[in-house]
């Protein structure tokens, strides 16, 4: 009787063991099906796939990682944060969920997390220089610049040649503000990869920050050169080219980055003041518009497209552009002199010189401020107040303040 039931348990532990592997090998049929269908484009198909292969064996970590990965380049950094949680409770000590959740983190923007993840990995795993590479872009997206330099500086005595390190290396001299020593880590990157694109543009953007143009304009050229596709060098081209007055060099370049890379902020941002500059008011304003649909917390966009929404008249959408100004940076006396500037135009003196008087508490030197805030004390029959604020604004350097003296103040 016992042998019988011995035999009875050995084969039901069989047919479960059995029904595993079949689940699994399922799932691993399914997971297959999501990537050829991901390789065809079709997100939708290949995210299904992956649910069916989590469904067919829910205990499988690799599924929940695929559709993880899947879900953050879709964007949905939670739902993918979620899935990654589930891998590491089936896995706990795998340092390679740890580096992919990493990842997610910060794309979701939580720096610190991803910080936790890369150090559990290198606890898991000591001895993966990739793995501390990863937590050094950690600590840089923190702005811990400084521990980050130690990071690679040790990664660098591993592995001297390798160009990545150094052009990383030479990425934190250039936050740290010493171009000549950032310029040195990139000729090192240069010479351990002379036909590396990112290396002449990162070796342009030194060269820009050390004011030498025309040796960055040989650096981007050779860049672009190399990679026809590189969107980043046509727009620090661009910026040099504007450097060097050749504006319609310059728009083109803003251009032919912008068809490359249609999600970046800045360089929508850099067109528009080139298109301002070309008094394409109206060009301008739709590419700060599309600037704050990528960044919506992008300041200097918000208060640029305020000036050419002034200029073309529309002070209501001005204006709107102002108070959001404010709301991200309140102490800034650019922005309050521009909503004095709007108040001003509606005849609305009183609210304006307001807002100049904040301005001019911000920055006691803004000669702007101190001009316009002259021109409404005239405005409202206070030539004393005027004549005062021009003068201030005439000694810190307004050219308008010192010609509309000879006009208001010759008593």
């Amino acid at each position: 009787m016992q042998r019988t039931l011995s035999i009875a348990l050995a084969l039901l532990l069989g047919l479960a063991a059995t029904a595993q592997l079949n689940n699994r090998l399922d799932a691993v049929r399914a997971i297959q099906d999501g990537d050829i269908a991901l390789r065809l484009g079709n997100s939708e198909q290949a995210l299904l796939h992956y649910t069916n292969a989590i469904q067919m064996d829910m205990g499988f970590a690799d599924a929940y990682m695929k559709r993880a990965a899947l879900l953050s380049r879709l964007g949905q950094y939670t739902q993918a944060l979620q899935d990654m949680d589930r891998a590491l409770q089936l896995n706990p000590y795998s340092e390679w969920i740890h580096d992919r959740r990493a990842k997610i983190r910060l794309l979701a923007n939580d720096v610190k997390g991803a910080e936790d993840d890369w150090a559990m990995a290198i606890q898991l795993h000591p001895y993966d220089d990739l793995l501390r590479e990863h937590r050094a872009d950690a600590l840089l997206s923190m702005g811990e610049v400084v521990r980050a330099q130690a990071e690679l500086d040790s990664l660098v005595q591993h592995q001297p040649h390798d160009p990545v390190l150094l052009m990383k290396r030479g990425a934190v001299e250039l936050q740290l503000g010493n171009a000549p020593t950032a310029l040195q880590w990139f000729d090192r990157a240069h010479t351990a990869a002379p036909r590396l694109a990112l290396v002449h543009d990162l070796r342009g953007v030194a060269l820009m920050k050390l004011g030498r143009w025309n040796d960055a304009l040989e650096a981007l050229n050779k860049a672009v050169q190399l990679d026809p596709a590189l969107d980043l060098a046509y727009y620090n081209r661009g910026l040099v080219h504007l450097q060097l007055g050749n504006d319609a060099k310059a728009r083109t370049d803003m251009d032919h980055a912008l068809t490359l890379g249609r999600d970046k902020a800045h360089i929508f941002f850099q067109r528009a003041l080139v298109r301002k500059r070309d008094g394409d008011l109206a060009g301008a304003e739709l590419d700060y518009d599309r600037a704050l649909e990528l960044a919506p917390d992008y300041l200097e966009a918000q208060y640029n497209r305020a000036f050419v929404r002034k200029h073309l008249g529309d002070h209501a959408g001005a204006l709107a552009d102002v108070e959001r100004t404010l709301a991200l940076a309140p102490d800034d006396p650019e922005a309050w002199t521009m909503k004095g500037n709007l108040h001003l135009l509606f005849g609305e003196h009183t609210e304006a010189i307001a807002h100049y008087n904040r301005a001019i508490s911000l920055s006691a030197t803004h000669a702007q401020a101190l001009y316009n805030r002259g021109l409404a004390y005239h405005m409202t029959y206070r030539p004393q107040q005027g004549c005062d604020d021009l003068r201030q604004a005439a000694n810190f350097g307004s050219r308008e303040a010192a010609e509309m003296l000879t006009y208001f103040c010759t008593f």
